[in-house]
């Protein structure tokens, strides 16, 4: 008890409370656990007994069909008579065939009490049925409501969802199950038949399985079919997925609740037959047996809460006095922090903060020293900057006094360059961001004549642009850098003259595409890979810029941040044949 006197205040206080809470915790949770693994096991068991026997009902309603598609094996009268084809028989043959087959169908729904009516289309397309009347126009309806089928040798099954339909002119909700007839010496199929069953009817029998706890579903694979209880919005692929577990047990969730769910599978129906039970419920049974230790819990936390109010008491009041020291040192905004003495006799936790706090103002001083040299050195390296800086109007002034001189003396290379120059430098200098098409091609003509001046004959550039897209309005210095990519890359490292063309065209979705395109090395497959991930990434991870100028991805950048990430550029090109780069940006509405 001595050592635990000594402790900090905070952990005397975390002994004591973990000590009675995990006293507390390990009988509740024993108890609690005990209760809820043999309540969710006597749960499974029930259900799975529930499962099996709704199970064995829907087959017994199944099963009873079987016979109906071996009639013709049975009875050889009938395997004769869907054999036959009417129109070679005699009047008297035909009504004599259809009047034996017919009372032999009535005969069997009569027994049957979930038969409604059976219908027998032949492959020659006799009908028979104990409703003849309204047949055919029911074989239809069944069709199209169809949800699961089955083909294999001689043996074919399908299972409409349920539906509403007439019989006799009486509403039904019917479900349909129609077999193939085969004779066994042959593969050819005599005829098919289809019995309606009264949905209706099987739901009453459902019914037995019902009680106020447990819910029960049929699910095919259009959805839910039936359920004891109509609110429920259990989904058929959770369904799926409990059934394809080990044990065919999970959970469903509906409406906020969680439900304890066993699944089985009818294969010849393809049904999902469901039967769950609401967690809460078997839970709300088990919080009872605990509800003994509620008494002792309570007792328990009184005494934690008095226990605590004593340690608390020792905290809170050296925390005080370190308030009352930091409102001491904030009173004054203006001077700076000062550091804390207290006394010697606080707890650890409070000499601790206080340590803190110092260490904290030491900090504080040292980065307003820091601050204080960073902002006079950047100071004066502005002052630097300044001076090296030259007026732009100067020396466009000077560019064109150059051109003015070398007009003079007659060096019209001299001049020619000058003026390029001073045209490139102003359209620098001057206007905002955004420049209609014609003036960014003047801009890339003279750049054009500045590089044919340094390489003669090494290169021809050829313009074909629709004259509507010379008003288009977009960003400044996009095609320049494009251009200087293809003399650098493309046709002035080789050796035969190239050829440079510059193409623009507004597609019918108005977005405008420019192109220029180039005769020279080309790149290969990996280089144009890369490029093109480069292009991907650069809005993400930013783009490096190179001492040598903007380059594709910082233009491709521009593009993407101005006008869209839909927009940008797009790159083509062949190793030793072309390189085609193509800028594509919306043609926007001039306001009026």
């Amino acid at each position: 008890m001595k050592r635990i006197s000594r402790l900090p205040v905070w952990w005397q206080l975390f002994i004591g409370l973990a000590c009675c809470f995990l006293l507390s915790l390990i009988v509740i949770c024993a108890s609690f656990f005990i209760d809820v693994k043999e309540a969710e096991k006597n749960n499974w068991f029930y259900l799975h007994k529930m499962n099996s026997q709704w199970e064995m009902e829907i087959e017994t309603i199944t099963k009873n069909l079987d016979y109906l598609k071996y009639l013709p094996l049975i009875d050889k009268t009938i395997m004769s008579d869907l054999r036959n084809d009417y129109e070679k028989q005699s009047l008297k043959k035909q009504l004599s065939y259809k009047e034996y087959v017919n009372s032999t169908l009535e005969d069997i729904c009569g027994i049957n009490p979930f038969i409604l009516r059976t219908t027998i289309l032949t492959e020659n397309g006799n009908v028979y049925g104990n409703f003849v009347e309204d047949s055919l126009t029911q074989i239809k309806q069944a069709k199209k409501h169809i949800a699961y089928s089955r083909v294999g040798y001689k043996n074919e099954e399908y299972v409409t969802d349920v539906y509403e339909g007439e019989i006799n002119m009486l509403p039904y909700k019917l479900l349909t199950i129609a077999y193939a007839m085969y004779p066994v010496e042959s593969d050819q199929k005599l005829a098919t038949i289809y019995i309606d069953l009264d949905f209706e009817e099987i739901e009453k029998s459902f019914s037995v399985f019902s009680n106020d706890e447990i819910e029960c579903c049929l699910f095919n694979r259009n959805g839910i079919i039936y359920s004891s209880e109509k609110e429920n919005n259990f989904l058929l692929k959770d369904v799926k997925k409990i059934y394809e577990n080990s044990n065919h047990q999970g959970t469903l969730e509906a409406d906020g609740s969680v439900w304890n769910a066993y699944v089985v599978k009818i294969d010849d129906l393809d049904w999902y037959l469901v039967q769950c039970m609401q967690r809460k419920s078997f839970l709300f049974n088990s919080i009872k047996n605990i509800l003994l230790f509620c008494f002792w819990i309570l007792m328990v936390f009184v005494f934690l809460l008095f226990g605590g109010m004593q340690l608390i008491s020792r905290i809170t009041k050296p925390i005080t006095e370190f308030s009352n020291a930091l409102n001491q040192v904030t009173l004054h905004k203006k001077q700076k922090p000062r550091h804390i003495q207290l006394k010697e006799d606080v707890p650890k936790e409070i000499s601790t903060m206080v340590s803190g706090y110092n260490d904290l103002v030491s900090r504080i001083e040292e980065n307003i020293i820091l601050a204080y040299k960073n902002e006079i050195s950047q100071k004066k390296t502005e002052l630097q900057m300044l001076q090296y800086q030259i007026n732009p109007h100067f020396l466009y002034n000077t560019l064109n006094i150059v051109s003015a001189l070398a007009k003079l003396n007659g060096v019209d290379e001299i001049s020619e360059i000058s003026e390029c120059l001073s045209h490139i430098f102003h359209y620098n200098v001057k206007g905002g961001n955004i420049v209609q098409l014609k003036k960014e091609l003047e801009n890339l003509q003279c750049y054009v004549k500045i590089q044919s001046m340094r390489f003669p004959g090494k290169f021809d550039v050829i313009y074909n642009v629709e004259e509507e897209m010379l008003t288009c309005e977009m960003l400044k210095f996009i095609l320049q850098p494009l251009m200087e990519n293809a003399m650098e890359h493309g046709v002035i490292p080789c050796k035969r003259r190239g050829r440079i063309e510059v193409t623009g065209k507004i597609t019918s979705a108005n977005i405008a595409e420019i192109s220029i395109c180039d005769n020279g090395n080309g790149m290969s497959d990996e280089t144009l890979q890369m490029l093109h991930q480069e292009l991907e990434k650069d809005l993400q991870q930013g783009v490096n810029h190179s001492s040598s100028g903007i380059g594709l991805l910082n233009v491709h950048q521009r593009i993407k941040n101005y006008y869209g990430e839909e927009f940008g550029i797009l790159v083509e090109s062949n190793q030793g044949e072309y390189t085609c780069v193509t800028v594509r940006f919306p043609v926007l509405e001039k306001e009026v």
